[in-house]
């Protein structure tokens, strides 16, 4: 079954009733020099801790280092994170370099892998923390890969939809995965970034917040050339946030889109058209005759 759609929630939190102050006998309370004192240590205190949040507010906000632990909107990478990813790197993901040779010599731009004048286009809308994109990528797309898009038959191209983070209260998992995909689609290795991440997504992890700055890293460090500083950035700049919208507001109301993995198939230069969603629409016994259909006939 494909993830739930995007539910629509709205949460109204009623405001705390007015304070109000008790006038003494004759005119306004005048406080004694020990509460004026205490008062004081008070607004001390208050003031300090107003200080540190926005310290540590700015810090959040730039995208720099952390130990890992950061898992809010903002995508940041951990210290000692290398300035080019590199998937021979002995700190690499175990699975970096069979990832580099799946897609090595494959052309790429942005969110199109294959040829750009292939004859039929599979377009593809994914969450990055769904399990059932996860179990596609990882066990259908190598396939389809060899048969149809290496011998130029076959353009895939990558839309990022979030349809998960609204199910989890307080997870934003799908959206730094929309975030960082993006990013690596500004370098051209969206394709392998979206499945390092995936071979590396944790069983039963929907909604438990594993994607983290941690996580995050280790797969940017794990990618041929991709460079960390520039993904950092294109992650969180407003064309990154303005693109996730744009997605996220044609898919949700799109009344044939009722979840992830969700596929259309184009011919030339047609408009695609929706094909299907879930299972058993990824299944290659399935995706594959409709392919064919749509190519030349020789």
């Amino acid at each position: 079954m494909p993830s739930g759609k995007r539910a629509k929630q709205q949460r109204r939190v009623a405001a705390p009733p007015p304070v109000r102050g008790k006038a003494g006998v004759g005119g306004a309370r005048q406080a004694s020099p020990k509460t004026l004192a205490i008062a004081g240590g008070v607004l001390l205190l208050v003031i300090l801790a107003v200080v540190l949040a926005i310290v540590l507010t700015q810090n959040n906000s730039t995208g720099g280092s952390t130990d890992g632990s950061y898992d809010g909107p903002t995508i940041h990478v951990v210290k000692g994170t290398p300035a080019t990813g590199d998937s021979s790197n002995a700190n690499a993901l175990p699975d970096a370099s069979g990832v580099a040779t799946m897609f090595k010599g494959i052309p790429q731009k942005g969110f199109i892998l294959g040829n750009p004048n292939a004859p039929v286009t599979l377009v593809e809308y994914i969450d990055l923390q769904c399990p059932v994109c996860q179990g596609f990528e990882t066990t259908e797309l190598q396939e389809l890969l060899d048969k149809y898009v290496r011998p130029g038959k076959l353009k895939i191209e990558m839309k990022l939809w979030d349809i998960i983070d609204s199910n989890y209260p307080g997870i934003v998992d799908s959206l730094r995965g929309q975030k960082v995909t993006i990013a690596a689609a500004k370098q051209n290795k969206a394709f392998q970034f979206a499945e390092v991440l995936y071979n590396n997504q944790p069983f039963n992890g929907e909604g438990t917040g594993w994607m983290d700055d941690a996580m995050i890293s280790n797969v940017a460090r794990s990618i041929d050339g991709l460079k960390t500083s520039k993904f950092v950035t294109d992650a969180n700049s407003e064309a990154t946030a303005t693109l996730i919208r744009q997605t996220d507001t044609y898919a949700n109301n799109q009344p044939q889109f009722s979840g992830t993995p969700t596929f259309l198939l184009a011919k030339g230069d047609a408009a695609p058209k929706y094909y299907g969603t879930g299972s058993p629409a990824m299944d290659l016994s399935n995706l594959e005759p409709a392919i064919n259909a749509l190519l030349p006939k020789k």
